[in-house]
């Protein structure tokens, strides 16, 4: 297998794929990434030292991916619950666990892989609910491109940011599925340059999240296709993820944020305006018809990953998935030292 690193931009490098979540990519630009300003909540935000007080960490720039949290809190689902919330944005130079280990937040949105990461390094973090539903990785092709399956990616170069991250993750589950490894493509490292490289020609596909690449593309004039995935990918997406230490002291708060974000969840699916209108309280750039539609689409595209095959939102985390996970990454070399004690990294407590 060959690997080719391609041209990184200062502020792809400076993008960690922290969430599946925007994949650091903004709608209305198409080789956009956050620009590391500090969007964050003041440092006097409630925390659980006030009573029910809670702040709730989100990656980099506000985006409409984020908005069922959004819209309960503005909806003042939160608040009924019986919340004082905090809804705050990390800036693009501090670390997705930072705050929380330092107690200036009390949970965050984090996939599995960053988690489990995250308890190597000895951090007592616990998922306690869910947020996604689905992994949102794919592989994405030119709509005329000969290659309709995933074993038709042989020999040919896939693109992805960067070997790390949940794109990466991501294409090694996608291609264990398909009885292949990474040995039978040429990986090729494009940065946040999806677009450019695909329409350029310097690769034959790009590893792209469902509700990102796709939908620029298309509002960008450009014919794509998404090639279909054999069985279900061993992979964890965005969860609700706190400390342990927190989590046995206020139980019954985390799981009040677990239900308002799941109903603050179902609220913006069924009233995809009002999500809209939530997201721009906070992206004041996000004003014109275009960006807009652009959002609009975004949002739509993730509705798919909020739902769980019954059509319901929240509900008790697949332990058996989070499992499969930590049996898949014993296999990739290097990620993890120790196999994951997934009985300490996971808790359906809340749905208990």
């Amino acid at each position: 297998m060959a690997r080719t690193i391609g041209r990184l931009t200062v502020a792809g490098l400076a993008c960690s794929i922290a969430l599946v979540i925007a994949a650091c990519t903004n709608t209305t630009n198409v080789d956009a990434t956050p620009s590391g300003t500090d969007t964050t909540a003041h440092a006097s935000a409630p925390t659980s030292r006030d009573g029910n007080g809670v702040t709730l960490g989100l990656t980099y720039i506000p985006n409409v991916q984020f908005s069922p949290v959004y819209v309960a809190e503005d909806e003042g689902i939160y608040r009924a619950a019986g919340l004082n919330m905090t809804v705050r944005h990390h800036g693009g130079d501090e670390g997705l666990f930072t705050a929380l280990m330092a107690g200036e937040e009390d949970m965050v949105l984090a996939s599995g892989d960053e988690l489990y990461q995250a308890r190597e390094q000895g951090m007592d973090l616990v998922s306690v609910g869910t947020y996604y539903q689905r992994y949102p990785v794919t592989i994405v092709v030119p709509e005329e491109s000969p290659i309709s399956t995933v074993k038709d990616l042989k020999g040919k170069k896939v693109g992805v940011p960067g070997e790390y991250g949940s794109s990466w993750f991501g294409l090694l589950a996608i291609l264990r599925n398909a009885s292949m490894s990474i040995d039978d493509i040429d990986v090729v490292s494009i940065g946040y340059t999806q677009q450019a490289a695909l329409a350029g020609k310097q690769v034959d596909a790009i590893v792209a999240f469902t509700n990102n690449e796709p939908v620029r593309f298309s509002a960008a004039g450009m014919k794509v296709r998404t090639l279909p995935v054999d069985g279900d990918l061993p992979l964890v997406s965005a969860s609700l993820v706190t400390r342990r230490e927190w989590f046995d002291e206020h139980q019954e708060i985390a799981c009040q944020v677990v239900e308002g974000t799941a109903a603050g969840i179902r609220r913006a699916v069924e009233q995809p305006q009002l999500a809209i209108e939530a997201t721009q309280r906070r992206d004041t750039g996000l004003t014109e018809a275009a960006q807009v539609e652009g959002a609009r689409a975004v949002l739509k595209a993730t509705t798919t990953l909020f739902a769980r095959e019954d059509g319901s939102y929240g509900g008790p985390q697949d332990l058996a998935l989070w499992e499969q996970m930590a049996d898949f990454y014993q296999t990739i070399p290097g990620l993890l030292a120790q196999e994951p004690d997934v009985k300490a990294a996971v808790t359906n407590a809340c749905y208990e």
